[in-house]
This record gives C-alpha cells, sequence and structure tokens, in this order.
C-alpha cells in the first residue's frame, strides 16, 4: 500500500475562495499580508483608499507587500491589490481580520497554519512566515499557549527539536519572535498544528472477491492535515478515467479532532465475472501533493480440501521468513559488504561532495595532553591507512587537508558540507566537555537539523552511560549507537577485516567513481 506523506504548508498561504483570499493576525504584532503573484509595479486599497508607498507609516505597502507595524483592530476590513498586465487591469481581494489579543490566547483556530505530522521519535517544527520577516530573531515557543521548557526541547532558528517526540506532544505549537524596522521591535507570533501519526493511507477493505457475489464496498481514507486548505480530495478512477457501469465513486471531507480527513468509497451491487482483473485507482490530493492506491478485483480460490495445504505452506512461509530475519540481524553487515565487494558497487551520480568522510577528533590528544597519545596516531596514520590506503575512500582530516592561512571556522564548515559522512571520535574529555568545540556544532546541526549529512560515531574510549555528553549527542547515540573500540583491536589496529573495521565501512558511502569528479 503506498504511504501518503502530506507534510503541509502554512495556513497564512492564501487560501482562496472564488476570488478572495483570507488573512488572520492578533492586534499589537507585526503583520505583513502578501499579494497573490501579479507584476509590478502594484497599488494596494482599502475600499477606495490609496494605501501610502511612505515606508515610515504604520500601514504601508511595498510592491507585493501590505504591511501592518504593528496591526490594529481597526485594520481588519477587504484590501485591494492591482496592477496592469497585458493592457488590462488585474486586481485580487484579499479579506484581513485583526483578532483582539486577550489574555492566556496566543493563537486564534481561523489563523492557525497548517499542520505538521511526525512519527514516534521524530518531532522537528517550523516556524512559519519566519522568513517573512527580514532579520527576525526567535526567542520563544509555546505549546497550546504555554510556555516550553526543559532539555528536549532545542531550537536552532526557524526549528524546535523534540527529542523523542511522542503522542503527548500533539497540539498547537506558536512561535514567538522580534521583528526589528526603523529602530523599532515588533512582536510576531505564528501557530501551526504538530501530532504523532502514522502517516499512510489506508485501504479499509482490500480483499478478493468471487464473482456473482455479495455488494462490493472498498474504501480509501486519508489524513490531510490541520487548518484550512485551498483544495483537497479523494475519488476512484478505472484506468485513469470514469468507471464502468456499475461501479460508483462518492468522497467526502470531515473533520475529527486530529485534523481534516478525505474518504472515497468505490462501490457496486454485485461483482461480475467480467469485473475480474479489473485494476482501480483510488487519488487522493491536497494543496501539496496528490497520491494513488490501487486495487485489483480477482477471484478467491477457497476450497475446502485445499485448506490443509494452505495452512502447511502458510507455516513453511513463516518460518522461512523469520529464519532469514534472524540470518539478517545477525550477519547483515557482511551480507551488505559482501554484497558491495561482489557486485563492485559504485555510486555513478554526482552529487557535489568532495570528500567521503570529515573527521572529528579531539585536538588535545594529538598536542599530547593526555598520555595515551594513541588517538593521535589513530587520527593520522591508522585511520587513513585503512579508510583510504585499503578501502579507496577520501578523508577531511583538520591539520591534514585545511591549508595553512584559512579561516578555521569557515574552513570547517565548507568542509562538512562537502562531505558524505562526518566520523566522530567519542573520548573521555568529549564527556567532560573540555573538548566539544565549532565542529562538533556544526557538524550535529547539518545531521539533527539539516539532515544533509550522517555521522559515524567512534567510541575510542569507554565513555560509560552517555549522561555527561550534550544532549544533541545522547540524543544521536540513541538513535544509532556507536562503533565501539576495544583492547583486542590493538594487536592489528589496522586489519580491514576486524570487527570494528566491517562495522565502520558498512556506515561508509558507496565508493565513488573517482573518474566523474576529476
Amino acid at each position: 500500500m503506498d504511504l501518503l506523506l502530506f507534510f503541509l504548508l502554512a495556513a497564512f498561504f492564501p487560501v482562496s475562495e472564488s476570488s478572495k483570499t483570507y488573512w488572520n493576525a492578533i492586534e499589537g504584532e507585526a503583520f505583513v499580508v502578501k499579494c497573490p503573484p501579479l507584476d509590478s509595479p502594484m497599488t494596494w486599497r482599502l475600499g477606495d483608499k490609496n494605501i501610502s508607498t511612505d515606508t515610515g507609516a504604520r500601514v504601508h505597502s511595498s510592491g507585493r507587500d501590505l504591511w501592518f507595524l504593528p496591526a490594529t483592530a481597526s485594520d481588519s476590513g477587504t484590501y485591494t491589490c492591482a496592477t496592469t498586465m497585458y493592457l488590462s487591469n488585474v486586481s485580487k481581494t484579499l479579506k484581513v481580520t485583526i483578532h483582539p489579543r486577550e489574555e492566556g490566547i496566543c493563537f486564534y483556530e481561523d489563523a492557525l497554519y497548517l499542520g505538521r505530522v511526525g512519527s514516534p521519535g521524530s518531532g522537528h517544527i517550523y516556524c512559519p512566515s519566519f522568513y517573512n520577516y527580514e532579520n527576525a530573531t526567535i526567542f520563544k515557543w509555546y505549546k497550546d499557549c504555554k510556555e516550553l521548557h526543559g532539555s528536549r526541547y532545542k531550537t536552532f532558528r526557524d526549528v524546535l527539536a523534540i527529542n523523542e517526540a511522542n503522542v503527548n506532544d500533539t497540539g498547537n505549537y506558536t512561535c514567538q519572535f522580534t521583528y526589528s524596522y526603523g529602530g523599532r521591535n515588533f512582536t510576531v507570533s505564528a501557530t501551526r498544528g504538530f501530532r504523532i501519526a502514522n502517516r499512510d493511507c489506508s485501504l479499509v477493505s482490500k480483499r478478493q472477491y468471487n464473482y456473482g457475489g455479495s455488494p462490493l464496498n472498498i474504501t480509501c481514507k486519508a489524513w490531510l492535515g490541520n487548518g484550512e486548505q485551498t483544495m483537497a480530495g479523494s475519488s476512484w478512477k478505472y484506468n485513469g478515467g470514469e468507471l464502468p457501469e456499475p461501479f460508483v465513486s462518492s468522497s467526502r471531507e470531515y473533520m475529527e479532532s486530529s485534523g481534516l480527513f478525505t474518504e472515497a468509497i468505490l462501490s457496486t451491487s454485485e461483482v461480475k465475472r467480467e469485473h475480474l482483473g479489473l485494476n482501480f485507482t483510488c487519488e487522493m490530493f491536497n494543496d501539496m501533493e496528490r497520491k494513488r492506491v490501487s486495487v485489483m478485483l480477482s477471484e478467491a480460490q477457497c476450497k475446502g480440501h485445499n485448506n490443509t495445504f494452505l495452512i502447511v505452506a502458510f507455516f513453511f512461509l513463516f518460518t522461512v521468513k523469520i529464519f532469514i530475519a534472524m540470518l539478517y540481524h545477525f550477519f547483515r553487515i557482511d551480507i551488505v559488504l559482501l554484497y558491495r565487494r561482489i557486485f563492485n558497487c559504485i555510486e555513478p551520480k554526482e552529487d557535489g561532495k568532495i570528500y567521503d568522510a570529515y573527521v572529528i577528533y579531539p585536538t588535545n590528544y594529538i598536542n599530547g595532553i593526555s598520555e595515551n597519545n594513541f588517538v593521535g596516531s589513530f587520527v593520522h596514520q591508522v585511520l587513513p591507512d585503512v579508510l583510504e590506503n585499503k578501502c579507496g575512500y577520501k578523508l577531511c582530516i583538520y591539520g591534514r587537508d585545511v591549508l595553512p592561512g584559512e579561516d578555521a571556522v569557515d574552513a570547517i564548515e565548507k568542509r562538512i558540507q562537502k562531505s558524505r559522512r562526518v566520523i566522530l571520535l567519542l573520548t573521555q574529555c568529549l564527556a567532560k566537555n573540555d573538548c566539544f568545540v565549532y565542529e562538533h556544532q556544526i557538524a550535529l546541526y547539518h545531521a539533527l537539523i539539516r539532515n544533509n549529512v550522517k555521522v559515524i560515531l567512534l567510541e575510542m574510549e569507554r565513555i560509560g552511560e552517555y549522561e555527561q555528553l550534550q544532549d544533541s549527542l545522547r540524543h544521536l547515540i540513541h538513535q544509532q549507537g556507536t562503533v565501539q573500540w576495544k583492547t583486542k583491536y590493538m594487536a592489528q589496529p589496522a586489519s580491514p577485516d576486524s570487527a570494528f573495521w566491517k562495522h565502520v565501512k558498512y556506515q561508509m558511502p558507496l565508493k565513488r567513481n573517482r573518474a566523474m569528479n576529476t
């Protein structure tokens, strides 16, 4: 069954009804209304009165933007943006509602941005409209109008990350930030719904049917999100077109406490022999995406004398499945590495990266502060010998591959962005917060927030329960675990066939076709 992953836009994206669009804000806050795309120059009016273009005025227009600095209840009304296009006048009408500010209320239902859905353990909420306000700075997040506190909540610019998100995190989240203009600071807030759910389209009835059978009803149901939407719906089709007789399709959209749903029902009074083999498709759509789920009608072969055979076959297949699953669980790393070696797996597609991995290590070990300086020789001798000389990867190691005279901060960030993996060495000094530096912050930001690089955690010294580590590192360890260096590897530290190096190679990317990068 195809998955329906509806991550939805904000409700402040104009919701059209005929030629009107509707905008909402709370009085006392900065507020910007954007006209639907029209060519410039553009004029704004409230009724028959033109809006000033003086940028010092409380209410003024600037191209497509209509600014309220701040908005007041008297600003509610119907506004028109107009321009001349192809020698004719084109205009759009927008209804603006400024809600009164009341104690304990930080949002109104008709001012909600469209909701966002997450799966258990994953919670990232983006502040809507944040980038409409230049140089905006977030300073508070609220859930159901109560300010968020605690180590589970981390913020970076316009993103709220919830550690180990669960169903109790479902609610309406408000981001409140400051917008500076003309030497004055204005408050801006935006709210969107968030919930934890299985994000899929479900076929409530999907099975085989005997010809000459009873009436048929197949239901296709999908969760669409929270807030108003420009368009949303679902329907059943046959080969992309109309349904053959006597099949009919009916649909509806309805609200529940968890958000907006769409439902389509495929019905017929009787399934006949000529209906067998027909392929029907349920189409579901909203502002952001369109998905399809197909089902075919076939004749069920359910004769009594075949029951024993079917039961035996079921248990045989079940046993084989369990055996294969156990085999893969215990030997998956060897299986994957063997597959890569046999089929010479090389990723041919150019991705703009230069390095296979950027190595982050505690520099105090390299400078000789620690009595045990094995980490230093591991970084500059063992690691390159195995991954570069024996496995053909290209590493970036600070102190070896960063040119003298380069700005260290800029060089680190650029090289991490140009790497497919980040290899992070975990040591006791990291647990004591003695060497958590800018490299770690950039790497964890790209791994947890941007989600554009994978981190390989090498536990070079026993750290224990990880309680002293930073929250972001603990979250990453909880998600994927670490590759632990053990004393037994010291006898042959550069042996690529040891369990340690097998785990490292398993997490490294497929080898690149170097000819494409030259």
